[in-house]
């Protein structure tokens, strides 16, 4: 025996009235069957049409609804990130240019200052990680710092 289908919104429409975006029930589905339609299914319950509402309606207000951790999810990475900000910022200070700003590269470049005796720079010299004493000798040798 064929069931009274039960509709439900599955998607959601917008179309432009007088200059505003007005949304719409663009697809109805039943919550029982895959039946769909682009009319709500007739029902001998009283069906809402949500695209008559007024502010009032807490169907229409959760359809709206936007969830959001905000910081309550963002303390722990925040601490790493300024903090290799920080970090940058003092490399920077003292002359030093990191190829980047994570940990890794600012302690990279203040190896690579050590090995060359004076600031490192990312942006004229060889990659950080590749210079060492063998490197400054040979790089000197040929007149490149």
């Amino acid at each position: 025996m064929e069931h009274e289908h039960i509709s439900k919104v599955l998607k959601w429409g917008y179309r432009l009235e007088d200059g505003d975006m007005i949304p719409y029930s663009a697809l109805y589905g039943c919550t029982e069957c895959d039946a769909t339609s682009e009319e709500p299914f007739p029902t001998t319950d009283v069906f809402i049409d949500h695209t008559k509402c007024g502010p009032e309606c807490f169907g229409c207000k959760a359809k709206n609804l936007q969830l959001n951790a905000g910081d309550a999810k963002r303390p722990i990475s925040d601490k790493k990130w300024v903090g290799e900000l920080n970090a940058y910022k003092d490399a920077r200070a003292q002359g030093v240019q990191p190829a980047g700003t994570t940990h890794r590269h600012i302690q990279q470049a203040y190896a690579a200052s050590e090995a060359l005796n004076k600031p490192y720079d990312a942006n004229t010299m060889p990659k950080a990680q590749d210079i060492n004493k063998k490197s400054v000798e040979v790089l000197k040798e040929v007149g490149a710092i």
